[in-house]
């Protein structure tokens, strides 16, 4: 197989010839520390990532509305002010929704716009046919969240209901419309990356995240598989509480089980059973960061041992690949999959 079968495979249920090895992003520190001089693209065919996409690390940086350059503030196209920090993801500092009458005049963006789609058509041109594209998503949280600060928009589920349901059918319109064309564009694996938790627990209660957010995380897996693409809901934190609902969306895959959260893949699998390919879950905190070479593939074996043994299963990260990473505990882990992951396994 080659690594768009494998990915396919495990996201279908079945069982491929090796485990996929997969990541949202990877920090250009740790490609660099791997392969000094090479770029994202190069890291994936050299590093044998079975996924690519628009790797995070790489967005381009020019052309940002600034509102102040010396901090690193800027703009974004929803209107919020973000931070670039020391990770490649921009955190959000303001939201411009900060009274509920702000809505009225709000324009959002246009998901048909020339520039929507970034530098897919680059990732597309470069990966298809040979890697499974990867497209990073939203469903019905996060930028509805972001638009009117996320301590502000949790108390309005209490305070004020039908904002929240309206900044999320703003939002959601505009992500629904923008996977359509990514997919059109030649994305096969959407990932839908809103966070819905922290290490205790949901940010919200489950009576809520049923109002809210699941019809919206509902109308996101149908139209991506209505555009033809596989779906893997990406929530970092511990998801127990909402799982069952989460699952019975229909997602094909779910990631990234992160063990710190008590999301563990022995318990996943044991409740779900083959209904979901499990992406995950090697510690990218202490251990990918601190532990030894040696701590790290006894992970990857109990990995395997625990979600692998009859397919639908991908090896990841427990979050992603961040700048603290040490790039020999990442070669680590690499390597202990190409030796330990190819079926039947022997783990």
């Amino acid at each position: 197989m080659d690594s768009r079968e494998r990915v396919f495979c495990a996201l279908e249920r079945g069982m491929p010839d090796r485990v996929p090895l997969f990541e949202m992003v990877v920090e250009p520190k740790v490609m660099q520390g791997i392969y000094p001089g090479c770029s994202y693209a190069e890291f994936v065919e050299r590093f044998g990532l079975d996924v690519a996409g628009m790797n995070r690390s790489s967005w381009p940086k020019d052309g940002l509305n600034f509102v102040d350059r010396e901090k690193g503030l800027f703009r974004d196209h929803w209107g919020v002010i973000r931070a670039i920090g020391p990770e490649s993801s921009p955190y959000p500092v303001e939201a411009p929704i900060k009274r509920p009458e702000d809505l009225k005049d709000y324009v959002p963006p246009d998901p048909d716009a020339p520039n929507a789609l970034g530098e897919l058509p680059k990732a597309v041109e470069q990966f298809k046919g040979r890697k499974a594209i990867m497209w990073v998503g939203r469903d019905s949280f996060f930028n509805a969240a972001h638009l009117r600060g996320v301590e502000d928009f949790l108390m309005d589920m209490h305070l004020n209901p039908g904002l929240v349901h309206q900044l999320v059918e703003i939002t959601l319109a505009y992500d629904l419309r923008l996977t359509e064309r990514a997919v059109k564009a030649g994305v096969e694996v959407v990932v839908l990356g809103d966070d819905y938790a922290d290490k205790n627990s949901p940010f919200f209660s489950p009576a809520h995240f049923r109002e809210f957010f699941l019809p919206g995380l509902k109308r996101a897996v149908d139209n991506a598989h209505r555009a033809g693409a596989y779906v893997i809901k990406h929530s970092d934190g511990n998801l127990m509480p909402i799982l069952d609902m989460i699952v019975e969306t229909g997602i094909d895959g779910l990631n990234p089980l992160e063990p710190v959260a008590g999301m563990s893949l022995a318990r996943v699998r044991e409740r779900y059973g083959s209904r979901i390919c499990l992406v995950g879950n090697v510690d990218c905190g202490p251990l990918l960061c601190w532990g030894t070479a040696a701590e790290v593939k006894r992970t990857v074996r109990q990995c395997l041992k625990d979600g692998a043994k009859d397919g639908a299963f991908m090896l990841s990260s427990s979050n992603s690949i961040t700048s603290g990473v040490n790039p020999a505990n990442y070669k680590a882990m690499r390597d202990a999959l190409f030796a330990l992951g190819s079926y039947p396994l022997k783990v």
